[in-house]
């Protein structure tokens, strides 16, 4: 129901504001229902894409298709059915649906798979055996804090990248959260946030353990042919954690030899991560003293 617009002078005021509040109320009860409406929907409509994945995992002939399926069923919501298609497909007979598979529970976050992702360690194809043993690694590490070396100093908490690129795809965003991650384990007296946790206990075990929260935003800004090869340029926001203030900003870029692929593209992101880190170190200790919170 469209909201019906009173006017009234001071004399009815009362009156008027009644009225009024009476058709907010009115049209505050069906856009609740509306939102409701709007909520099953999409929550009908990913049911019906994860369904649509399964089924081309399971029944497309075609192996590009498989692995496709597998790479996006890994960007949709974990539920049981999802991750037990996940597992039959880490046992397809292409070593390209493995990898997928694979992948996809790792990035699900799929510890109950760690006895099928760890048999995978041991598969016939290198590129399956490589990717079963990043993805048990990770597994393995859920529920576990994930420190760099030395005594934690940061508590550094990982935002997902996001894109001004045209040519950056969601999974592309997913596995540069994951290389992002990777790197930062790399600093000394790092120690990365889960992401279950909330920005109270957040707060409390920063003044606990007398460490220094940090949140990274990133984006990868630019991601182009250029001339021979693929540049990348990506920017690091550096902000206080929980409390999101910030405390500095980094920028890198790459640039990767050959012509424009998925490879040479995540190439070029993970360069220009690297270049931008190289500074991380100092702006962490540069930021100490303007606290975390």
């Amino acid at each position: 129901m469209p909201l019906r617009v009173v006017t009234c002078d001071t004399e009815i005021a009362g009156e008027g504001r009644d009225l009024l509040s009476r058709q907010i109320g009115r049209w505050h009860g069906w856009r609740a229902l509306a939102a409701v409406a709007l909520l099953l929907a999409s929550t009908a409509q990913a049911d019906a894409r994860q369904d649509y994945l399964v089924r081309l995992l399971r029944n497309s002939d075609a192996f590009r298709v498989r692995a496709q399926a597998a790479l996006s069923l890994g960007q949709l919501e974990s539920t049981r059915k999802s991750v037990a298609a996940l597992e039959r497909a880490a046992r397809d007979r292409h070593p390209a649906v493995r990898v997928s598979a694979i992948s996809s529970l790792r990035r699900l976050g799929a510890k109950a798979s760690l006895p099928v992702v760890e048999k995978a360690t041991r598969d016939k194809n290198k590129a399956v055996r490589r990717a079963a043993i990043d993805a048990a690694a990770a597994l393995s590490a859920i529920g576990e804090r994930e420190r760099g070396p030395g005594k934690p100093q940061y508590l550094v908490a990982v935002g997902m990248p996001g894109a001004k690129a045209e040519r950056v795809s969601r999974q592309m965003l997913f596995d540069a959260r994951i290389y992002l991650s990777e790197q930062l384990l790399g600093l000394e007296g790092v120690e990365l946030a889960p992401d279950d946790l909330t920005p109270a206990d957040a707060k409390r075990e920063i003044a606990r353990r007398k460490l220094h929260g940090y949140y990274i935003e990133s984006s990868v800004v630019t991601l182009e042919p250029k001339g021979a090869g693929v540049r990348a340029v990506v920017s690091i926001i550096v902000l206080s954690y929980p409390g999101r203030d910030m405390r500095g900003m980094l920028r890198g870029a790459a640039t990767a030899s050959g012509r424009y692929s998925t490879e040479t593209a995540e190439q070029a992101v993970q360069g220009a991560f690297v270049g931008a880190l190289r500074r991380l170190p100092t702006v962490l200790v540069a930021a100490k003293g303007k606290g975390s919170l």
